[in-house]
């Protein structure tokens, strides 16, 4: 029976609720979900799955969850662990054709599960063989990618780095030890048991998925659809499901939690790098805290136009579900908002950094000197190249825009390392070279910018660039052109091109990534480097 307290406890949440996801005329919306213990204390839907036809949102509405998946593929590996077809400690060479071997060290399945394998991001490599949103991109052609990079960011385990190529992988695993399509596999022996029924992968373009959302994106006001019917291949995403199937997920996580508690720990627990430090991931899973408490979850988010997330917290025995089918970058503010419905602060326990602070130091002028310089960062998986300048004012490093404006000052540490506003940067200097990382988290791969000395180039020097590059593994090639003392760089047979802006000797920079011209020993450009692919000039 609900008491009257219960029942207008009910009601004011559910109209704060309502204010917090209003949709206003023919707009998308939301599928918003609360689950307590073993029920869903609140669920509602708001807004519209399809704008041409205007048709509603409802509970049996669709929506691509996006890198949420990346927990049932976790799931589906240590499920496979659990009959003895693979360990998650085995190389994930033994088990993908085609995988390199790489110099820097051969990653195991347990690292491309908790996204410490060192592996580049398939979606940048795409872009640098003129792939774009709108392409078909099935798993082979993913898998070829990848394959086709032979570098890694980093040694296995040495840092966290978050990429779908780690997922995709794991996709061509299950496969692999299987013996039937991931989508079968998901499908018989993840999704079925679970109760899923409503929960579909992707398959092809073609496809009829009914009561599936289409995905948008907000433009000064208007909406325009950025739906990726293309994405076709597995691991990393492609899944549509409903707001009461992701309740059944979290109804048969909690049971396998007692029925297979190995398989459980192995996945809610944090992972550990090479140098012991925890991170704040596990396998497939997400860990943060919230009000004083600990939960743990996934978030998912594509520019085709949805945003999901997942979250439990253990010690309520509660969690949040939201799905919208609009693209929103801070669609996090919104949810934390829902879940403070429900979750006060928790006074009686606290979860803190306690992380020392950093104690300043004075260091001489003539010892601040040697940090002095032009610095160029190459650009990152997840990150765009950038250039700036440290210069010696008054006693202070100052860190400046190429234009002379200023960004931070450096607070000396000792020991090379400064604070960038609080961020930690350490310097490594060299007689003929001078470089720093920048550490945006301590568990993650740094950002290295180098010295560099900007280079005005002559006519006839941008003419020895001209000329078709070649990546015959990929069979893509590149050309490169020099109009009015300009380089570009051509994309799909000429269809496209893209101003080639110079950064230093040999390295320009595009509105994609910076590309790096390769010399021989007598001086002549025989190739061009991307985003660790190289393509040789012909």
């Amino acid at each position: 029976m609900v008491s009257f307290y219960q029942l207008g406890f009910s009601q004011d949440v559910a109209s704060k609720i309502d204010s917090l996801y209003t949709v206003e005329g023919i707009a998308p919306g939301f599928s918003i979900a609360v689950f307590k213990e073993d029920t869903i204390a609140f669920q509602k839907q708001y807004g519209y799955a399809n704008l041409d036809y205007e048709i509603p949102i409802n509970s049996k509405t669709l929506f691509d969850v996006a890198s949420i998946a990346k927990q049932f593929t976790a799931y589906a590996i240590l499920l496979l662990e659990t009959q003895g077809k693979l360990s998650i400690k085995e190389p994930a060479y033994k088990y993908i054709e085609g995988l390199p071997r790489y110099k820097k060290g051969n990653p195991t399945i347990e690292q491309l599960l908790n996204q410490t394998s060192g592996i580049r991001e398939v979606d940048l490599i795409a872009g640098v063989v003129d792939l774009t949103m709108n392409d078909l991109l099935t798993q082979s052609q993913m898998m070829n990618l990848i394959t086709k990079v032979e570098v890694l960011n980093f040694p296995p385990g040495e840092y966290f780095q978050y990429t779908n190529s780690n997922y995709i992988l794991l996709a061509d695993i299950i496969a692999k030890v299987s013996g039937m399509s991931y989508d079968d596999f998901m499908k018989d022996a993840v999704f079925e048991p679970f109760g899923m029924t409503n929960t579909i992968k992707k398959q092809s373009t073609f496809s009829v998925i009914k009561n599936r959302a289409i995905g948008y994106i907000e433009d000064d006001g208007a909406f325009y659809k950025t739906h990726l019917h293309g994405y076709i291949y597995d691991g990393d995403g492609q899944i549509l499901t409903t707001t009461q199937d992701m309740h059944k997920w979290h109804l048969g996580l909690n049971r396998i939690k007692t029925e297979n508690p190995e398989l459980y720990n192995k996945m809610h627990t944090k992972a550990k790098l090479n140098n012991g430090n925890t991170i704040d991931y596990g396998l497939g899973v997400e860990f943060t805290t919230h009000n004083g408490y600990k939960a743990y979850g996934f978030d998912g988010m594509i520019k085709g136009g949805f945003v999901s997330k997942y979250l439990y917290f253990p010690e309520l025995d509660m969690a949040f579900f939201t799905t919208q089918n609009t693209f929103d970058e801070d669609f996090d503010e919104q949810f934390f908002q829902l879940v403070d419905l429900y979750v006060s602060e928790n006074t009686h326990e606290k979860y803190t950094d306690q992380t020392e602070k950093n104690k300043i130091i004075e260091l001489s002028e003539d010892t601040l000197k040697q940090y002095e310089g032009d610095y160029l960062f190459m650009g990152s998986d997840d990150e765009d190249s950038k250039l700036n300048t440290i210069q010696l004012v008054d006693g202070e490093l100052l860190v400046l825009t190429t234009a002379g404006d200023e960004i931070t000052r450096l607070k000396p540490l000792g020991n090379h390392q400064f604070l960038f506003n609080d961020k930690l940067v350490v310097f490594d200097i060299k007689p003929n070279l001078k470089s720093y990382k920048y550490f945006n988290s301590e568990n993650e791969l740094p950002w290295e910018f180098i010295t560099y000395t900007p280079y005005d180039y002559t006519d006839a020097e941008l003419k020895t660039f001209e000329g078709d590059y070649v990546n015959k593994g990929l069979q893509i090639s590149k050309r490169i052109v020099n109009k009015d003392d300009t380089l570009y760089l051509l994309y799909r047979n000429g269809a496209w091109k893209d101003q080639l802006e110079p950064l230093s000797k040999d390295v320009f920079d595009t509105s994609f990534k910076p590309i790096k011209f390769v010399r021989d020993d007598k001086q002549i450009i025989i190739g061009i480097e991307i985003m660790g692919l190289f393509f040789e000039k012909l």
